[in-house]
């Protein structure tokens, strides 16, 4: 009996130390996916290393290295020091996929790079149901992608800070499910090169402190393209500059909503600030200068001015209906 014993303990022993999960695991440019994925003891590929971490646990970079696409499954930081190189680029689909419902997930210092054939850079979709998951994008690259460079397109949370997202189909695209809106808050982009900078559907987005330059088509776009559905865009202290259009709200089947305040808009191919379809514009507080156009109400846009913007300089200053607004 006594040997019985000894043999039950050295199987359960042996079984919690097979699937022992890390709290922190590593990964590394020497590691190995056979290892432990400790920081003594790393892995190659961050697919493996989460697998290895207990859900609220971290991963993180050692050596500077392309470490390749990788799917997060459960809540986990992904966490590139300064000092490293992280990189992913992927020939085809996406550099980072979440898919998790209800979970934290934290992406930091990392840089993802579309011109080999990849379509979106961070990807958050999936099923249309309500989740609790909160990405966080922290100083982060993002360039090349034909698709979004952040692509959170499913009901869920968004922060990001210091992202330069750069010649992508469009910087930053925020949407939700359907009747489930999404909600983002953004502090320190800077979108240049791509189609559209920062494009909302489905949600309700804060962006500040941020730039769109060069931008083929829009630079800030409250959208709505499916009818029922509202774009609340609020953006203050931005800069958009030398874009297509640079802060634009409408042209959706559903409600679009756009308060810029505080921010520059300037030679703009063609709109500075507009509301057109299904759209109202709120505006504050703005210098809008060197544009095509200059401030925009048509269709059935609805314009509103706080009466304290400068628009000058402009080949156009005004169109349509322009009704100021004073304080409460």
């Amino acid at each position: 009996m006594r040997k019985i014993g000894l043999a039950v303990l050295g199987s359960i022993l042996f079984s919690s130390f097979v699937f022992a999960q890390n709290n922190r695991s590593a990964v590394s440019l020497t590691g190995n996916d056979a290892a432990s994925c400790t920081v003594p003891d790393p892995c190659r590929t961050f697919d493996v290393a989460i697998s290895k971490t207990n859900a609220g646990g971290e991963v993180i970079v050692l050596s500077s290295a392309g470490y390749g696409p990788f799917t997060v499954t459960k809540s986990v930081s992904i966490i590139s020091p300064p000092a490293y190189h992280a990189a992913m680029a992927p020939v085809s689909g996406d550099a980072i996929t979440v898919n998790v419902d209800n979970a934290l997930v934290v992406l930091r210092g990392l840089t993802l790079n579309g011109s080999l054939g990849g379509v979106n850079g961070i990807s958050f979709t999936g099923a249309a149901t309500a989740s609790n998951t909160r990405v966080y994008v922290e100083n982060c690259v993002i360039s090349g992608f034909s698709g979004n460079g952040v692509n959170f397109a499913r009901n869920g949370t968004l922060f990001i800070s210091e992202l330069i997202a750069r010649e992508n189909g469009t910087a930053i695209f925020v949407d939700g499910s359907t009747g489930l809106p999404s909600s983002a808050s953004i502090d320190h982009a800077l979108m240049e090169g791509n189609f559209d900078g920062l494009r909302v559907d489905n949600a309700t987005v804060a962006i500040r402190n941020s730039v769109a330059a060069h931008n083929g088509d829009t630079g800030f776009w409250a959208h709505a393209n499916v009818s029922g559905t509202t774009a609340d865009l609020s953006a203050d202290n931005c800069q958009a500059s030398h874009n297509g259009d640079g802060f634009y709200a409408g042209g959706g089947a559903g409600t679009s909503r756009l308060m810029v305040s505080n921010s520059v808009a300037s030679s703009s191919v063609s709109y500075a600030i507009i509301a057109i379809t299904n759209g109202t514009v709120r505006a504050s507080n703005n210098t809008v200068t060197r544009n095509n156009y200059g401030f925009v109400q048509a269709s059935n846009g609805v314009f509103e001015s706080r009466g304290n913007n400068t628009v000058r300089g402009n080949n156009t200053e005004t169109i349509g209906t322009i009704t100021t607004f004073g304080p409460m």
